[in-house]
């Protein structure tokens, strides 16, 4: 019987994780021969406050991207509005 946990962080909905589970209940099926009712999967999931990589808190990285995102979509809304030179 495989077990497969999965650790992630909150966010996602219970569609994508229902999802999630049902593509690694494949997975464990096609590529391990397993039965599929034999098969159990559960999602441990934890705040972003409580997961750090390279040093840098998960929720810190979320807000660095989406000012980082910000920044660019802005700055491309600029260079749309900006005259063309030689125009």
């Amino acid at each position: 019987m495989p077990l497969v946990n999965v650790h992630m962080a909150k966010g996602r909905s219970d569609a994508q994780k229902k999802a999630l589970m049902a593509a690694i209940t494949d997975a464990m099926h096609e590529h391990l021969g397993a039965p599929r009712e034999s098969v159990r999967v559960w999602i441990n999931e934890f705040p972003n406050t409580d997961f750090m990589a390279g040093g840098e808190l998960l929720a810190d990285k979320q807000a660095r991207l989406a000012a980082e995102a910000a920044a660019q979509a802005a700055s491309r809304a600029n260079d749309a509005s900006a005259p063309v030179p030689g125009q």
